[in-house]
């Protein structure tokens, strides 16, 4: 069954009113008519069945016929990445999205690339969200990640309260990961992952005093997708183990 993605915000009275893109893909890239049923999410727990009253160029509106609530997770994965140049962060973006990651905090560290300033950061981000989007259309995530602006390492420390994180890191005295997630996890985590060539040295001292604990991800270094790939999947792994799911 086709499925669209509608916010809160377009549900009302047992309808469903899709924005544009939306509407546009179910009129134009798959040829929905007035009758046919799709599936639809609001990124907020909604899933509904959705039949379609009208399809038109200007407007795509359909009737509830069925409605459910998926619980939120229970578990709140958080990925800083810092931000890859060219379209590697989307790709990441779209895994993250499909290991269960909560939330992604887009970081611009002193050895990153990629610079944007507030209104370019703001557009990436909206780009960013659609990616996001399209991956919970795809792989059947009914909570949509929570995709923030773009910020320095400063911004991210002054911004960000203490939790049990974790960062990636080819420095010395780095723990195994493993061995530092012995004692279990808490409801929320962040794993922090940073450009090609390591976080620099003043860097993982400020995220050591903020509280995160350095981890070696092992031997073999790990390109940043794969290091961001491998740790997300070891940390939802270890939550639904938990969980018993």
């Amino acid at each position: 069954m086709h499925r669209f993605f509608a916010p809160p915000s377009q549900w009302a009275w047992g309808r469903v009113v899709l924005d544009e893109a939306e509407g546009r893909h179910a009129a134009e890239v798959l040829r929905l008519r007035v009758g046919d049923t799709a599936s639809v999410f609001d990124g907020a727990g909604r899933v509904g069945e959705l039949r379609f009253l009208g399809v038109g160029k200007r407007r795509v509106e359909g009737e509830i016929m069925q409605e459910r609530l998926v619980p939120r997770p229970d578990f709140g994965l958080t990925l800083v990445q810092a931000v890859p140049k060219g379209k590697l962060f989307e790709w990441i973006l779209e895994k993250a999205t499909e290991l269960g990651v909560t939330r992604i905090v887009p970081l611009l560290s002193d050895r990153t690339i990629v610079q944007l300033d507030g209104e370019e950061g703001e557009r990436k981000r909206e780009k960013w969200e659609r990616v996001v989007v399209e991956a919970c259309k795809q792989c059947g995530q009914n909570w949509l990640p929570r995709v923030e602006a773009p910020l320095t390492t400063a911004q991210f420390l002054q911004k960000e309260p203490p939790c049990r994180a974790f960062v990636g890191s080819l420095h010395p005295g780095a723990a195994p990961f493993g061995e530092a997630l012995r004692g279990g996890l808490p409801g929320t985590v962040s794993f922090l992952v940073g450009p090609e060539g390591d976080f620099t040295p003043d860097e993982m001292e400020r995220f050591c005093a903020w509280g995160a604990q350095p981890v070696d991800l092992g031997a073999i270094v790990l390109r940043v997708e794969t290091a961001a790939m491998y740790a997300l999947s070891v940390l939802s792994h270890m939550a639904r183990s938990a969980a018993g799911a």
